[in-house]
């Protein structure tokens, strides 16, 4: 019976994606179909242009990667003979593979038919996420559409007169960068290059379009120019009031943000973390991430950035707790219970019925009968007649006296001396009364002394506990190794340790005697710590640290051997380059 229901039903899971693998390098073929298979993909591989192509005609793939320099034909020829075809039903997203992402994107061919550049040396979480979402992007294109038409203009036919003959590099928006695709000059922007000097808005977007440009890399590291007026305090320059000759304060703001983006550190240049992201905008900016009051937004607060403002406050609150941002208070708002919205009206309202329908009258004191009311309640036509005794009160000071005034609610009657307090949430409709009404305090927030040695010197600055492990810093054959002893522990529980090696006293021996004396006692360093530890460990220099790959001993034991060979092999140097290490063990990769 559970056969035949499975049979009417149908398969219970999705059919597995199908990739496409051009690489000639066998190892990067290996480290590619390792990956993508342990994912869930199925993984086809083609070692030059030609197989790429026969493969791309005859099979149907969700996603292609493509090296650039294929032999015999490259996989921009690739994806340009692939995308002319006529009447294919469906093609898949191309993705180009290169360490030589500024000879693609200066290659005559029309490198914007590929969606996307993926640059080596590869980061294996980076390829996997990558591919995940383009395919994704494949599935949500449904219509079939002939590609030129959702190519994207370098440069827009209207660009403005105040910007042309200045000398620098823009990126526009629209054209370069929208909310799904970005142009050749964009992708090569998300890449860190330095050449783009600024974005310029030029024509009106929502923000959620415009906090899209956080989701890239780098571009959120560009001066934004907005031509629309319409950005307020979120732009970096009011572009709308520029015209020809009044370049000058454009320039200096360019050449503020270029003087920093050439000191920002490389892990935060192409970090993908928005914390990171806000710490490196913050620095190139030269200036706080400053609060300023917004209506329309749920928190009535914008910050002078296009980023999505509650997305700023969680973040900079976590980096302030981290001693990287530090607070400069802005202001205390209430807050809705129910929603978590800054959006209240603050009113006056009857103390019974919550009404805000309410006047103001004085109120009557009668002598003799001691009776107390509104205005109101003794006026009949023009007397006044006592409602509790109902005698005429005639002289005032003799009979009656106002001594002050009263709230009155038109809806429900009731008098009282003082209207309550009351919010009325705009966006929910919530009420709530003033012993029920939380706050919030807001802060603008900037960089702390900690936070700036973070954005000069990277990940090495924070410490062995702060640091991630980062497989764009580690070599193919590493990652593979790694990779390989993963499944030797998940086959026969064989241990292994990885040691991320950091140097603690790098930038005083960099700053006192130079780079390169440092650099020459860090090579010493681990060719004797490659003797000391065996040839059954993997020694290797990584960008921003080193690593020990150290297979049948757990972490523990690796940290302890780690360090009695690690002393040895400083003993022999010139510098005390202060070397640590973070052991991971296979618990850290599940």
């Amino acid at each position: 019976m559970i056969a035949e229901a499975e049979a009417r039903l149908g398969p219970s899971v999705a059919p597995k994606r199908r990739v496409l693998v051009a690489e000639d390098s066998p190892i990067t073929q290996d480290l590619l179909k390792l990956l993508l298979n342990q994912r869930g993909y199925e993984v086809d591989i083609a070692s030059d242009g030609s197989q790429a192509l026969d493969a791309l005609r005859r099979n149907s793939y969700d996603v292609a990667l493509l090296d650039f320099h294929l032999p015999g034909m490259d996989g921009l020829e690739v994806a340009a003979k692939l995308r002319a075809e006529p009447g294919r039903r469906s093609k898949p997203r191309l993705v180009a593979m290169t360490a030589d992402v500024e000879g693609l994107l200066g290659h005559p061919s029309d490198c914007e038919n590929f969606d996307h550049i993926l640059p080596k040396p590869l980061d294996v979480y980076e390829v996997g996420k990558l591919v995940e979402e383009q395919a994704d992007i494949g599935d949500n294109d449904a219509t079939p559409v002939k590609h030129h038409r959702s190519r994207l203009t370098p440069v827009p036919r209207t660009e403005p007169a105040a910007l042309r003959d200045l000398g620098h590099q823009f990126l526009y928006w629209p054209g370069d960068i929208e909310p799904t695709r970005l142009s050749s000059r964009g992708m090569q922007a998300t890449l860190g290059d330095p050449r783009f000097d600024a974005l310029v808005i030029n024509a009106a977007a929502t923000p959620s379009e415009l906090e899209s440009i956080w989701k890239h890399k780098a571009l959120h590291l560009l001066p934004v120019i907005d031509m629309t007026g319409a950005l307020g305090r979120a732009a970096d320059l009011d572009g709308s009031g520029l015209h020809i000759g009044s370049g000058t304060k454009l320039h200096d703001l360019i050449e503020r943000f270029n003087a920093q983006r050439a000191l920002l550190h490389r892990d935060l240049v192409l970090s993908d973390n928005f914390g990171e992201k806000l710490i490196g905008r913050a620095f190139v900016s030269r200036r706080p991430l400053q609060a300023h009051y917004e209506p329309g937004r749920h928190h009535l607060v914008g910050y002078s950035t296009i980023a999505p403002s509650d997305l700023v406050v969680r973040e900079s609150d976590l980096l302030t707790a981290d001693g990287l941002f530090k607070q400069i208070f802005f202001d205390r708002l209430h807050v809705c219970a129910r929603c978590n919205s800054n959006r209240l009206n603050v009113r006056e309202e009857c103390s019974r019925c919550r009404s805000a329908h309410l006047s103001e009258e004085s109120y009557i004191h009668h002598f003799r009968c001691a009776y107390q009311g509104a205005d109101s309640e003794f006026r009949q036509g023009d007397d006044l007649i006592c409602p509790k005794c109902r005698r005429a009160l005639t002289n005032f000071g003799t009979d009656y006296d106002r001594p002050g005034t009263m709230s009155v609610c038109h809806n429900c009657g009731h008098a009282d001396s003082e209207p309550a307090i009351g919010f009325m949430c705009l966006d929910c409709g919530a009420h709530s009364d003033s012993a029920t009404t939380g706050t919030r305090d807001l802060h603008s927030y900037d960089l702390s002394e900690q936070g700036h040695n973070f954005a000069r010197h990277g990940g090495a600055y924070l410490g062995p506990g702060r640091r991630a492990l980062r497989f764009t810093d580690l070599p193919i054959e590493v990652v593979i190794a790694l990779n390989a002893a993963a499944k030797r522990y998940n086959d026969d529980a064989r241990p292994f340790a990885l040691a991320n090696i950091f140097y603690e006293n790098e930038r005083e021996i960099t700053a006192e005697y130079g780079a390169r004396q440092f650099a020459q006692a860090r090579d010493q360093y681990l060719d004797n710590l490659r003797a000391g530890l065996g040839p059954s460990a993997i020694v290797t220099r990584g960008m921003s640290y080193d690593v020990a790959l150290m297979r049948d001993i757990g972490p523990e034991e690796a940290t302890r051997r780690f360090d009695a060979v690690s002393q040895q092999a400083q003993s022999t140097l010139r510098f005390d380059l202060g070397a640590t290490c973070q052991t991971l063990g296979p618990t850290s990769f599940s």
